[in-house]
């Protein structure tokens, strides 16, 4: 895999050189004074809500291992699937993912022509179409590992592994074919005419042995004596787990890049009521948007003239608005109105954020 390092550093140095838009010299440095007055802690600020919100939404979703044991239990709840919610594994989460359900119902629902499917997709489409891959950042299990890493990593003085644009666009490509991969073999495992009862024990529905959360989450309970130690757990589960915190910790939100769930809700990125914007009048092609994107996603700062910079792979961590060193160049809206916005801070402090 191709590293990006050279061309990120050679986007440092541009975002330190001053701009017509930033004006001269003099202007520049008494711009830099002004942002080196803003207190440390307004720069993560977002990053630390966001933190709070994953942590709320994961001790919500996973209420009976920090000693809530009654909470998930109705069964209303249980059947309203969130487009990234608990694994199904875990006892008592008050709702699972959709693509639980996609897989389980194709396998399962031949004989009622899948009519099961409409609603949980139905709820699926209008809470992306809402929120778009908001789900992903802020409230999804396998999210709040990654960013701990990245956190720790950070603290550690290790660098990440920057992945080359091309590579980024490949590997992200690559969720579509799993999501192609995993519907169609559950299909084909589901309905009589293929005949692949033989494959029932095999090789069952597929997702559930790749899902990293199976793995995490089981242990886990097993660990606080929630779920026996003898509770099986497949092998290539665990593997894909010790593969997932080696490639979160060395990259950022990797898993994020091939995540199926992800896969089913970018399409509708582009549709949702919450809209990444651009002022291009305002930005100084720093590059400081790219470099901190955990997705490695170029439009942000690639963007001349369009306002809208939603991109189909963005997760909306919004690492890009709290790191952009122009006041009001990018903002975030919902419905046309503004929630959030970068704030004027001096390019100088931004070196390293997003490591």
């Amino acid at each position: 895999m191709n590293l990006a390092i050279g061309e990120k550093a050679q986007g440092a140095t541009a975002g330190e050189q001053s701009s017509p838009r930033q004006g001269g010299p003099k202007d520049l440095r008494g711009r830099e004074a002004q942002g080196a007055r803003k207190p440390r802690w307004n720069r993560w600020k977002i990053e630390n809500i966001r933190l709070a919100t994953q942590i709320f939404g994961v001790v919500l979703g996973n209420g009976i291992l920090f000693g809530l044991p009654l909470f998930g239990t109705s069964n209303v709840l249980r059947h309203i699937y969130l487009p990234n919610a608990s694994t199904k594994f875990f006892l008592n989460a008050p709702t699972y993912a959709t693509f639980y359900k996609v897989q389980d119902t194709v396998y399962s629902g031949w004989n009622s022509m899948y009519i099961d499917l409409l609603l949980p997709m139905l709820i699926f489409v209008v809470l992306t179409i809402i929120l778009g891959r908001v789900w992903c950042a802020w409230l999804c299990p396998l999210g709040l590992p990654q960013d701990l890493l990245t956190r720790l990593r950070r603290r550690l003085g290790i660098r990440h592994l920057e992945i080359a644009p091309h590579h980024a666009d490949f590997i992200h490509s690559l969720k579509y074919l799993g999501v192609f991969v995993i519907v169609f073999y559950t299909f084909a495992l589901g309905a009589p005419a293929f005949n692949l009862k033989a494959m029932w024990n095999a090789l069952p529905v597929p997702y559930e042995q790749f899902d990293p959360n199976r793995a995490m989450y089981v242990y886990a309970q097993m660990a606080v004596g929630i779920l026996p130690a003898s509770t099986y757990v497949p092998t290539m589960s665990v593997l894909i787990t010790i593969l997932y915190f080696g490639t979160a910790f060395a990259a950022r939100r990797f898993w994020c890049h091939i995540c199926p769930q992800g896969a089913m809700m970018a399409p509708l990125n582009h549709l949702a009521f919450v809209k990444l914007r651009k002022d291009p009048a305002k930005c100084t092609h720093c590059r400081i948007c790219y470099r901190v994107c955990p997705m490695e996603i170029l439009k942000v700062y690639e963007e001349r003239d369009t306002r809208e910079v939603t991109s189909d792979k963005c997760v909306h961590c919004y690492h890009c608005v709290d790191s952009c060193p122009e006041e009001g160049c990018l903002s975030v809206e919902f419905l046309g109105r503004k929630v959030l916005a970068s704030k004027y801070r001096c390019q100088c402090d931004e070196r390293g954020v997003g490591r």
